[in-house]
Formats: structure tokens, sequence, C-alpha cells
């Protein structure tokens, strides 16, 4: 070309170059010598051309080198691959046997799903129905603590300096305080419940220890009960339309303050409409921090289905109803007793008013000092909602009959921690374990309860859907029972059988090292111990 020539002309050149066909050098023909017009570099035309897929390849001769050093075909000057073009790819996927081939895999791949989604249908079918969760309120799922603000230091700044060891060691949802008010005058009839006590502190500290206690998750329930340690509670006042508006009054007023609810004992001596009325004040007054209120009731009668006595009482009913459970000579007395209570809380009552377990008031204690372990361990066990008077986790010694506050034993919680080889009260080790299984255990904490038949002893079950099973057996004797020994099958369809052995989760009583896993015929309770055994589910 002539050097002269314009760079237009020079490109066109180029791509007329790259047009012409690539072919393999003929044998035998030397090469041609480069031109001086053009680049120094290997030109197109002395590279291998191969066919791919009906499309030419380019390979350099160095590669066709390698290929001729390795034996390989490019030493001959074969094509390195060959592969169809399009169209007779196309003729060959029409033949019959590949359209044959398609129809077989799609025919396993659709037939692959059918049968998994089928099998997955099948497990769902016969995989066993999970029972959807009750709605229950906050002081269903945990226990309250009931105590007078001189238990913890005389002031509320004290009770709030008390707050992290109710969440924390005890993990209770509620404090029950009171009661807050001076003392009542000579001339009146129930104090002024309006009022706080000067000597307590002020409003601002009233209100710091509503929210300290919210900053904890722990709700305060504030004791209005004109005469706490009385019996009767209200005497000549039950019936006085005047005293009815001041309390009514007394309870607007509180609510006000952000508290989660209203404690009244006696409530059994008060016409059952003004109750009535006073719960609906509880429920409806709005709270600003949005949480559900409770009125809270107090007895001093044994026997629920006497206090309640038609529809609006109380949401908890609070009273001594572990006494009848306490021995009498006759183990029929204490299965039939339990039956009553269990009986009442799956009653229509159940749906509008829970049961509040204790051992005692602050002023006194319901039940015998050598079975306070074992009722402890029902108070934990049964369905409803535990209640500790300050001190019952400390084995606080109270009277049965008694109208003055003893002093709140705090050396016992720490004097482990600062002497460092003491040792808890058994009282505050069964409140702290029992408290933490059943806030993470369905069967103790929504489950249903059923009486058992074990002899002199007192056995319940508590068992929820699919979860672990609990069963509770208490030997209110002075002797060494054996409940299960010679147990058959129940006859009664409605009776849930037990397995052979089950787990030792809790004793009131000191138990061998690795004595866990208890055959039930064999097992032995001792005198007044209570054991919470466990077992996995099974299909019934």
């Amino acid at each position: 070309m002539d050097p002269e020539s314009p760079p237009r002309e020079l490109e066109l050149s180029a791509l007329e170059a790259e047009k012409e066909p690539m072919a393999a050098a003929e044998p035998g023909t030397p090469p041609q010598a480069p031109s001086p017009h053009r680049d120094p570099s290997p030109a197109p035309e002395q590279l291998l051309g191969v066919e791919k897929n009906g499309l030419k390849m380019k390979i350099p001769p160095e590669e066709e080198e390698e290929e001729a050093a390795l034996g390989g075909s490019g030493a001959s000057g074969s094509p390195k691959f060959t592969g169809l073009g399009k169209e007779e790819l196309l003729r060959e996927a029409g033949t019959p046997l590949w359209a044959r081939a398609r129809v077989v895999l799609l025919v396993l791949f659709w037939g692959g799903w059918i049968g998994m989604l089928g099998a997955a249908a099948a497990i769902v079918a016969q995989a066993p129905r999970c029972q959807p969760l009750p709605t229950k309120a906050w002081w269903e799922l945990g226990a309250l603590y009931r105590a007078p603000p001189k238990a913890f230091g005389g002031d509320l700044k004290g009770v709030e300096k008390r707050l992290g060891y109710l969440k924390e060691k005890l993990q209770v949802a509620g404090l029950v305080l009171g009661p807050v008010y001076p003392e009542k005058s000579s001339k009146a009839e129930i104090p002024s419940l309006k009022e706080l006590d000067p000597a307590l502190g002020t409003m601002q500290d009233f209100s710091a220890l509503v929210q300290a206690a919210k900053d904890k998750g722990l709700k305060v329930i504030l004791d209005l009960t004109p005469n706490p340690a009385g019996n009767p509670v209200w005497g000549d006042a039950a019936n006085d339309s005047g005293v009815h508006q001041q309390v009514q009054a007394a309870l607007s007023h509180w609510l006000k303050e952000d508290i989660a609810g209203i404690f009244l004992d006696g409530i059994d001596e008060l016409p059952v409409s003004v109750v009535a009325r006073w719960r609906n004040l509880t429920e409806q007054q709005p709270s600003s921090s949005g949480v559900a209120r409770v009125l809270v009731g107090g007895t001093r009668q044994p026997d629920p289905w006497k206090v309640l006595r038609g529809p609006g009482g109380p949401q908890l009913l609070l009273g001594p109803f572990l006494q009848p459970l306490e021995p009498k000579g006759d183990s029929e007395s204490l299965e039939g007793a339990l039956r009553n209570l269990l009986n009442f809380l799956s009653s229509n009552f159940s749906s509008s008013v829970g049961l509040g377990w204790s051992v005692g008031s602050p002023w006194e204690a319901w039940v015998s000092p050598s079975l306070r372990l074992q009722q402890l361990l029902l108070l934990w066990g049964l369905p409803g909602t535990p209640v500790l008077s300050y001190g019952d986790e400390l084995g606080l010694q109270r009277p049965l009959k008694n109208q003055q506050l003893l002093p709140m034993p705090w050396e016992s919680i720490e004097a482990p921690k600062t002497a460092g080889n003491g040792s808890e009260p058994p009282e505050l080790e069964l409140c702290t374990t029992l408290a933490a299984l059943r806030a993470h255990e369905r069967s103790l904490l929504l489950g249903e309860a059923s009486v058992v038949p074990a002899g002199p002893a007192v056995a319940v079950l508590r068992r929820w859907d699919q979860s672990e099973r609990f069963l509770l057996v208490l030997n209110p004797d002075s002797t060494p029972l054996k409940p299960f020994s010679g147990r058959r099958e129940p006859r009664d369809p409605r009776e849930p059988p037990l397995p052979p052995s089950a787990t030792l989760s809790y004793s009131t009583a000191p138990r061998a090292p690795g004595e866990q896993q208890l055959p039930l015929e064999e097992l032995t309770v001792g005198a007044h111990e209570g054991v919470l055994l466990s077992f996995p589910y099974s299909p019934e």
C-alpha cells in the first residue's frame, strides 16, 4: 500500500484483511515473509484456524507447537475442537431419542416435587396439634409479694432499695404494699385512706418508688384495707354507705398514681354489688403506662366457693385455701379437699376469678410450721398465683394468731454473701428454685392439674400439651411412705397414666447424690417431705 494513503484507507485495508478466511497452512508450503507495511506481530493468517460449534477459532502458533510437543492433534494441523452448528443442534434435538429423554426428565422432575409435597402434607397431618396458649393476665403468670413498708426498713426509700431482691432473687411480678395511710383517729370509722403517712415519705418518694418498680418490671398493688390485722376486717363499717364512698374515693385517688391494682382484705364481708363496683372502677380507670389493673380480694375463709357468691367479685382471691390440705388422720379427706379446690379452678369461676395461694399474712401464719416447706411447694406447684408474705421465703415463724409485725430477717439473705461459707435458708432455696422452674415450664405455669391416687399421700399431676409433665407428691404423715407401691393402671380413663420412673426435680428433704431417676413403685417419701418429679410427654 502507498505509505501516503490517508488513515481512512489504512483502516479499511486492515478490516479487509481481518475478513479474509483463516486456514491452516498446507504441508510443505514455505512460510510467507512478513510485509514491511504490517505489524511485526503474528498476522491473523499465521494463526491456526479451527471451528467450534460452526465458528472459526484462532489458535496461536505457539499453542500449536505446545500441542505438538505433547502429542496432541495440533501437530498435524487438525482442528483442536469440533462442535455442532446451530442448525445441527436443532436437528439433533428434534430426534425421537432426545424428545423422549426430555419427556422422561420432565415427568421425573414434577413427580419428585409432587411426592415431596405429599410427604410434607402427610407429616403435617400426622403430627400432633399444638394447643393454643391461653390468654393470661400478668398476675396469673408471676408471683406476688405482700409486705408493709416497715418490713423494708420503715419508709418508701427502704422499699425502693429492696426491689432488686424481689425481682432478681424471687422473680415476683408484683408487690402488694401497705398499709401506707396514717393511723386512724379515734373519731373516724376508718383511716384516711387517701393520705400518705408522713413517716413513710412524700408523694414524690411514692412516685419514685412506682417508677423504680416499673424500671425493674415490677407492678405495685396498694393495700387499702382499713384494718388489715383485724378479724373481722370491716366490722360495722362493712355496710356503711359513707365508708363505701370514702373507699371508692381513695381507689380513684391512688389509681391516678399509676399503680397496677388495689388489695382489699375481708372481701367476703362486703356487699357483692359494692365489690363489683370497685372492680369496675379498678379495671376501667385509664393507666398512663397501659398496664392491666387488678382488684385483689382477701378472705379468712378456707373455702373459696363460700366467699364468691356471684359474678363481679375480685379478679384474684387470696386466702388460707391450703389449710384443708393439712393432715387430719384421714387421707381421703385430704384428697377430697384437693379435688374440691381443683374443681373450683376448672369451673366457670376460673374464667373471671383466680386463686392466690399463701401460707399466711404479714400478721399471722395459716399453716403449722412443720408443714411450711410442703405448703410452699404446693404454693408454687398448684395452678393459680403464688403469694408470699414477707419473710415466708426466709422461714419467718409467725404465730398462728398475732397482730404484731415482726422484723424482716434481712441478715438471713445477706449473711451467706458476707461470710462466704454460709447457706441459704431452705425456704429461700425452694422459692428461688421453683420460681425459676415455674417461669420456664409450661406445665407448671399453664397446665391443668389432676389428682393422682397415692395412698395416704397427696399427689397432683401438672401437664400442658406436649410439654414436660410434673408430679407433685406430699407426705403429710410423720412416717415415710411409698405412695405408688403396687401401683396399677388407672381404671378411670380420665385419670392420666404415670410412667414407670420419673426424674427428681426438687425435694424438701436432702437426697443422696445422684438419686435423680426414681422408679415410682420404689419411691419413698420421707416424713413431711414433698417432692417434685418430672417426666417427658408421651402420646397417651
